[in-house]
């Protein structure tokens, strides 16, 4: 930390006065400057070596408030270049003084002494008057880059690796995102699960599924009279389960009145039971193995996307 005096220009009058008047004066002017208090700038200087290009270093002028007042913000430099060397960053206020905060912008090619520029700041007292305060230049040692001269070697050994870039934490984004994953899968599964329960039968098979899985598995074999018949039988089973009692075609339109998703297949169902009817009671042949499958495939279909 260095200080610096303020010059007290009024005291400075009367003591020149005093010079050309009388030795009364020169004493009186004398006691005055002793009974004044004295006013100083403190400084605080970074430190006053290993610098190279791009280093940022401060200076901190401080002030006492109560004693000497505080500075005056227009005598205060300006960000800016300031010579080869120093680039003015910024200039912070504080509650005591001010901060400069200055870059190096230059690299030299040996290590060399520059000096940080002089300040000529104005103190302004509680009183209200004003005061110069010169702050005179601090030297520092600024280095180049790389030393190395034209008849060097560099030794690979003695080269220090590249620092690795400190790694980004992710891991909020990824818990964000997961998050938002999740939050979408369960959306989805909410809109297309009935779709997909319709579509691929997670449900309990109603008696029109399964009796086509018995005629596909069992019952159509063999194309034989006697299966054909059997076949028949499993469909009328399904048709009675359906409609709560023994179906045929003389109270078939209930079943479309209690059912009406069956209603596309009405004409099917009709000509079915007929034949059926002709089958066991008028000793006509069972209907055909192709027709049988499907009335039973239509039946299911619309079983399942009812």
């Amino acid at each position: 930390m260095r200080t610096f005096m303020v010059r007290t220009e009024p005291i400075e009058r009367k003591l020149g006065a005093a010079r050309t008047g009388s030795a009364a004066a020169a004493v009186f002017a004398a006691v005055l400057m002793w009974l004044t208090p004295t006013r100083a700038v403190e400084v605080i200087e970074p430190r006053a070596f290993g610098y190279t290009v791009g280093d940022a270093l401060q200076r901190q002028v401080i002030v006492d408030r109560n004693r000497d007042g505080a500075l005056d913000p227009a005598s205060l430099p300006k960000p800016g270049r300031y010579g080869r060397w120093f680039q003015l960053r910024e200039v912070v206020a504080l509650p005591d003084g001010v901060r400069l905060a200055y870059q190096i912008i230059n690299t030299p090619m040996h290590l060399e002494a520059e000096n940080l520029p002089s300040l000529d700041v104005h103190v302004i007292d509680p009183g209200g008057r004003s005061r110069d305060a010169d702050i005179g230049p601090f030297t520092i040692m600024v280095g180049p880059v790389s030393s190395i001269g034209p008849n060097e070697t560099i030794d690979a050994d003695k080269v220090r690796p590249d620092l690795n870039p400190k790694p980004i934490d992710t891991s909020g984004l990824r818990r964000r995102i997961l998050g938002y994953a999740l939050m979408l899968v369960v959306l989805a599964a909410v809109q297309l699960a009935p779709i997909l329960t319709r579509r691929l039968g997670w449900r309990r098979a109603g008696p029109f599924a399964r009796a086509l899985r018995a005629l596909r598995q069992r019952a159509l074999r063999a194309s034989d009279p006697a299966t054909r018949s059997a076949a028949l039988l499993r469909l009328h089973a399904a048709f009675d389960e359906v409609a709560g009692r023994t179906l045929a075609l003389d109270n078939v339109q209930d079943l479309f009145a209690s059912h009406p998703w069956l209603a596309p297949a009405r004409a099917s169902v009709e000509t079915l039971l007929a034949e059926s009817r002709a089958s066991f009671f008028d000793q006509a042949p069972p209907p055909a193995r192709e027709r049988l499958l499907s009335v039973a495939l239509q039946l299911a279909t619309l079983e399942r996307n009812r």
